[in-house]
C-alpha cells in the first residue's frame, strides 16, 4: 500500500448511526422554514401600505399579484442612507428592458423591409389600381399586435419601428411665396388668408382691376391633381400605425372619449366622424379623401385624409384611456400617443387643412395631460399658425359655406384660441393669440341637429344642448385672455381700477350664465333617476364653476403674493432687532392699498377653499372633469394655502386658519383618491407634502435665529426653571429656546413620537 494512503477503519454500528444522524439532520432543516430575504430597499407602493416587499424589478411580487401599474412600483432611495446597490440593480434592470426592446425593433425593422418591398413590388404590377382595405384585411403583422396589455405594447414598439412611409398631402407648391410675393398665374383656393400687409395682397388688388376670366377647365385639373397627390397607397395603411384595436375595445374606448372629452371640447361633428369610424369595419374601408360639392368639415368629411383620420382617432383613443379604469391603461395610452405621433407628419407644414388643425387640437388635448408641456405648446402654436392660414380667424366666405361647414370652423377656431390661452396659463408665457369677437361663437345646437342640407340650425323645444357648455365655456375663455393681458402681461403694475374692473367682468359673467348651468341653488336637486343628459349638465356645471373660481384665484394671485411677501419682509425687518412679532405688533395697515391689498389676498385664500370644496363635491358626486385639471387646481389651492401659512407663521393672523386647514385637508385628501387611478398624481401629492415641509423648515430656522437671549420671553421658560432647577440659565437660555421651539414644531408637524421624545430628552439633558 502506498505511504501517501490512509486507511481508515470505522465501526459498522457506529456508521448506521451517524448516517442516522445526518438523514435526521437534513430532514428538520428541510421542515424549518426559510427566513424571508431581507430586501435593501423596498418599493414606494408596499412601505405606503406596510406591507413586505420582496423587492424584485421592475415590478414586485406584491404589486404584481395586485395588477399594479408598473410606473406605480418605483424604488427611491431615500437620503442618508446606503441603498445604493439597490439603486444599482433597479438601472440594471432598466437597461436590460431597454436592450431587450432594441432588439424587438431590430426584428421588427427587419420584417417591416420585406413587407414594404413586396408592397411595392405589388403596386409596380398594378400601377392603376387603388385598393381601399379594411382593418380585418390588413396583414396580421398590423392587426396581431393589437390588444390591452403586453400586445398593445409591443404595437408600440413596432409602429416606431415600422417602415417610414411619408404619405404626401394635398397642397404642393404654392404661388405665394414666404414672403408674399405671388405670380398670379395659378389659383390660390379662397380659404387661404393673406392679409393686407402682404404683397399678395396689393397684387390681387391690381389683378381685380382687369377683367381676367378663369377657365373652369384647368380647375377641375388642379382638382384632379391634388386628388392624385393624396392618393393612399396600400403599403401606407400595412405600417402598425394604421393598426386598430379589437371592436369591442375599439367602441368602448371610443365612447369614453366622446362621453368624458367631447362634452367638454366638441372640436368635431361627431355624427360625421362616427359615420366615417363605421366604415373602418366595413369590407371597402376608409373612403379616402375626395372632390366634390360638399364643403370641408374636416374630420370626418369627405375631405379628410386617412393619415389625418387615423392620427385623430389614435389621439382619441389615447384620451379615452385616460378617462377609463384599464389596469395597464398608462401603457395603452402610451401606445395609442405613440401612434398619433407617428402619423403627424411634417407635410402638414406645406398646406394644412381643417382635419389637420382638429388633430392637433386633440394631440394637444392629450399632450396636456401628461408630462410634455414643451410639446404641447408647440403643438397648439402650429394649430394656430394653420388655423390663421385657413381663414378661421375671420367670416370671410362665410355665405358660400354650408351651416355645417361654418359651425365647425367656428369651433375649431374658439379650441385653437380656448387652448392657446390654457397652455399660456399653465406655463405662464405670453398668448400669440388674442381673445377677440370677429368669429362668430358656434350655436348651442347638438350636432343630431346640425347637418350641411339645412341653412340653419336650431335646438328642438324642450331638449337642452349639451353644447351649451361650449359657448360658455368660450365667454370663459375670453375672460382668462383678458386676465392674462391685464394683469400678467402688460408692461406697468395692475393698479386698483383693473381689478376692480375685471371682478366686475367675472360677476357678469356668473350673472348673466343660462339657468341650466348655474351651479348655486341645487341642494333640492334629486341625486338619484338622473338621465345621461342631466348627469352630463351636472359635470359641465362642475367643470364650470372650478374654472371660474380658478380665474377668481388667478384675478387676485399677484396681490396675495405681494401681500404675503410683504408681511414676511416687514417680520423678518422688525423681528431681528425685538423679537418675534405678537398678534398687536405685526405690521400695521395704514394706507388705502395696504388695506385693498389685504382684501385681494382674503378674497384669493377664501376662492382656494371654495375651489377645494367643489371639487371635492364633484368628486362625491361622481360628476368630474378632467383628471389633469383638477390636478392642476389642487396643486394651485396647494400653493395658496403654504404661502397663506407662512404669512401666518410671520405673526400676522390675517388669515381664517380653520379655513386654511380645511383647504390644505380637502387638497391632500382628493390628490390621494386621484393618485389611486393615476399614478403620476402620487408624485405631485409627494412634492406638494415636500414644498410644505420645506416652507415650515424655513420658518423654523428663522424663528431659531430670533430667539436671541434678548427676546425670550422669561415668563415662558418659568416652568422649565422650576422643573428643572437653575442650571438652565448656567447653560445659556438660547439653547433651552431653540429646543423648546424645535419641539413644539415636531408636535405641530405631527411627526413620530420616538423623534419626540427623543428631542425632549435632548432638551432634558440641555438643562
Amino acid at each position: 500500500m502506498p505511504s501517501d494512503v490512509v486507511e481508515v477503519t470505522t465501526d459498522p454500528d457506529t456508521s448506521v448511526q451517524d448516517a442516522d444522524n445526518t438523514i435526521s439532520a437534513s430532514a428538520s432543516a428541510s421542515c424549518r422554514p426559510t427566513k424571508r430575504k431581507r430586501v435593501a430597499l423596498a418599493c414606494d407602493s408596499c412601505r405606503e401600505r406596510k406591507i413586505k416587499c420582496d423587492g424584485s424589478k421592475p415590478i414586485c411580487s406584491p404589486c404584481g399579484k395586485r395588477e399594479e401599474p408598473a410606473a406605480r412600483c418605483t424604488y427611491n432611495v431615500i437620503a442618508g442612507t446606503a441603498k445604493h446597490l439597490s439603486e444599482q440593480e433597479y438601472i440594471l434592470s432598466l437597461q436590460k428592458q431597454v436592450t431587450d426592446m432594441q432588439e424587438i425593433i431590430d426584428q421588427l425593422r427587419r420584417e417591416a423591409g420585406v413587407n414594404a418591398a413586396s408592397a411595392s413590388a405589388a403596386a409596380a404590377i398594378n400601377t392603376n389600381a387603388r385598393e381601399s382595405r379594411s382593418p380585418r384585411d390588413r396583414p396580421p403583422t398590423a392587426t396581431g399586435a393589437i390588444g390591452i396589455g403586453s400586445e398593445i405594447t409591443r404595437a408600440a414598439t413596432g409602429s416606431r419601428a415600422g417602415v417610414s412611409i411619408r404619405v404626401a398631402e394635398a397642397g404642393g407648391p404654392s404661388p405665394v411665396s414666404a414672403m408674399g410675393a405671388t405670380t398670379l398665374t395659378q389659383n390660390c383656393q379662397e380659404d387661404d388668408f393673406f392679409g393686407q400687409s402682404s404683397v399678395h395682397s396689393l397684387l390681387r388688388e391690381v389683378s381685380h382691376n382687369q377683367s381676367r376670366s378663369l377657365d373652369p377647365s384647368r380647375d377641375r385639373t388642379q382638382a384632379s391633381a391634388s386628388v392624385s397627390v393624396c392618393g393612399f397607397s396600400t403599403a401606407a395603411l400595412c405600417s402598425p400605425d394604421y393598426a386598430l384595436p379589437p371592436r369591442h375595445v375599439a367602441d368602448r374606448i371610443l365612447d369614453l372619449y366622446f362621453n368624458s372629452g367631447h362634452i367638454f371640447y366638441p372640436w368635431t361633428h361627431s355624427v360625421s366622424f362616427r359615420r366615417r369610424y363605421e366604415s373602418l369595419w366595413e369590407s371597402s374601408g376608409y373612403p379616402g379623401p375626395q372632390t366634390g360639392e360638399s364643403g370641408d368639415i374636416g374630420l370626418g368629411g369627405e375631405r379628410c385624409s386617412e393619415s389625418s383620420f387615423f392620427c385623430a382617432l389614435n389621439a382619441m383613443f389615447a384620451l379615452g384611456c385616460e378617462f377609463s379604469d384599464f389596469p395597464q391603461k398608462e401603457t395603452a395610452s402610451a401606445t395609442f400617443s405613440s401612434r398619433m405621433r407617428s402619423l403627424l407628419q411634417m407635410e402638414i407644414l406645406d398646406k394644412g387643412d381643417l382635419s389637420h388643425v382638429q388633430a392637433l387640437l386633440l394631440a394637444a388635448q392629450f399632450a396636456i395631460s401628461s408630462e410634455h408641456p414643451t410639446r404641447c405648446y408647440n403643438i397648439v402654436g402650429l394649430a394656430c399658425r394653420i388655423a390663421v392660414g385657413l381663414g378661421l380667424h375671420s367670416e370671410r366666405h362665410a355665405d358660400k359655406r354650408s351651416n355645417l361647414e361654418n359651425e365647425v370652423r367656428r369651433r375649431v377656431w374658439y379650441g385653437c384660441l380656448q387652448m392657446e390661452m390654457t397652455i399660456c396659463m399653465t406655463l405662464g408665457r405670453p398668448p400669440v393669440l388674442e381673445m377677440t369677437d370677429e368669429v362668430l361663437i358656434p350655436s348651442a345646437v347638438d350636432d343630431d341637429f346640425i347637418t350641411s342640407e339645412a341653412s340653419s340650425c336650431s335646438q328642438p323645444e324642450g331638449t337642452i344642448s349639451q353644447n351649451l357648455f361650449m359657448v360658455e365655456n368660450i365667454r370663459l375663455a375670453k375672460v382668462l385672455g383678458k386676465i392674462l393681458s391685464s394683469i400678467y402681461w402688460q408692461s406697468s403694475p395692475s393698479d386698483f381700477s383693473t381689478l376692480v374692473r375685471l371682478e366686475g367682468v367675472l360677476e357678469d359673467f356668473r350673472r348673466s350664465l343660462v339657468d341650466t348651468l348655474r351651479w348655486w341653488n341645487r341642494e333640492s336637486e334629486s341625486q338619484s333617476a338622473l338621465t345621461r343628459r342631466d348627469h352630463v349638465l351636472r359635470r359641465q356645471r362642475n367643470v364650470l364653476h372650478a374654472r371660474f373660481l380658478h380665474l377668481k384665484i388667478l384675478l387676485y394671485r399677484p396681490s396675495f403674493s405681494s401681500y404675503c411677501s410683504t408681511l414676511r419682509r416687514a417680520f423678518q425687518g422688525k423681528d431681528t432687532e425685538a423679537g418675534p412679532a405678537s398678534g398687536e405688533d405685526r405690521p400695521e395697515v395704514n394706507t388705502l392699498q395696504a388695506a385693498f391689498q389685504s382684501q385681494c389676498a382674503t378674497t384669493c385664500a377664501k376662492a382656494a377653499y371654495d375651489l377645494s370644496v367643489s371639487l371635492l363635491s364633484a368628486r362625491q358626486d361622481d360628476a368630474t372633469g378632467a383628471w389633469w385639471f383638477s390636478l392642476f387646481y389642487l396643486m394651485t389651492c396647494g400653493g395658496i394655502i403654504i404661502l397663506a401659512e407662512c404669512a401666518q407663521t410671520a405673526g400676522s393672523k390675517h388669515f381664517n386658519q380653520a379655513q386654511l386647514d380645511a383647504t390644505w385637508e380637502n387638497t391632500t385628501m382628493l390628490l390621494r383618491l386621484i393618485g389611486r387611478e393615476n399614478a403620476r398624481v402620487q408624485r405631485y401629492l409627494d412634492q406638494l407634502l415636500q414644498l410644505k415641509d420645506q416652507a415650515r423648515s424655513t420658518n423654523f430656522c428663522k424663528l431659531l435665529f430670533l430667539f436671541t437671549p434678548a427676546a425670550l420671553d422669561q415668563a415662558r421658560l418659568t416652568d422649565h426653571v422650576q422643573q428643572y432647577g437653575t442650571q438652565g440659565k448656567q447653560r445659556g437660555w438660547l439653547l433651552v429656546g431653540h429646543l423648546s421651539v424645535l419641539a413644539r414644531l415636531i408636535m405641530e408637524t405631527r411627526m413620530e413620537s420616538s423623534l419626540y421624545l427623543r428631542t425632549t430628552k435632548l432638551y432634558k439633558g440641555s438643562l
